[in-house]
């Protein structure tokens, strides 16, 4: 029997982290879950251009501190961005 794919479990899988496509995309699941939650930090289509998307991604993953706390509390993962190598360090506690 195949079994759903639950993307919450997934994100809480240390397998998942395994290698850098899935924990990216974890990440990405994450960071959904996390603006979803938060009524300033909604998309609206009609009113925000691709780069003002891109940008709000951007400065979340990297600059806001109440995301990595919901990673690092629901999830357990810890998220480092790099800014001299321009690197990412996604890891799984």
């Amino acid at each position: 029997m195949i079994e759903k794919w639950d993307a919450d479990e997934a994100a809480k899988d240390a397998k998942t982290y395994e290698t850098k496509e899935k924990g990216l995309k974890a990440v990405g699941y994450i960071m959904e879950k996390y603006l979803r939650s938060r009524q300033n930090k909604k998309i609206n289509p009609s009113k925000q251009t691709v780069n003002d998307v891109l940008n709000l991604f951007t400065s979340t993953l990297i600059f806001d501190k109440k995301f990595h706390q919901f990673a690092l509390d629901n999830y357990r993962v810890f998220i480092k961005y790099h800014e001299k190598e321009n690197k990412l360090d996604i890891l799984k506690l």
